[in-house]
């Protein structure tokens, strides 16, 4: 969630970034091989785009400047979707609050 390096990227899309590159979000980022942030990088891009392209991830009463609700909720691999089945492979995900005090979901299967 440092915002020095990148802005813009919130709980929600880091989570989701963070599932599509199978990096446990509780990672040193020192210890982030090139290749992982590479593609890192490019689900963050991915995560962004798509989230527009859905007008955002309205939960209750978020509208963008039409009035439309954003879709991109429909899309959520992780966030919000403790206790639910990984759509990678199947193992319960799970949520903690020890990253940054935010709601971080993850597959401990998947995400190393």
């Amino acid at each position: 969630m440092e915002q020095r390096k990148i802005a813009g990227i919130g709980n929600i899309y880091a989570n989701e970034a963070l599932w599509r590159s199978r990096i446990d979000p509780s990672r040193p980022a020192a210890s982030i091989s090139l290749e992982e942030a590479s593609l890192l990088r490019d689900s963050i891009v991915d995560v962004l785009r798509e989230a527009i392209e859905a007008r955002g991830t309205s939960f209750r009463d978020y509208r963008d400047a039409r009035g439309q609700r954003g879709t991109f909720v429909e899309k959520l691999e992780a966030y919000g979707r403790a206790g639910l089945p990984c759509r990678r492979c199947g193992a319960k995900l799970v949520s903690t609050h020890a990253v940054d005090g935010r709601a971080t979901t993850m597959c401990v299967r998947c995400q190393h």
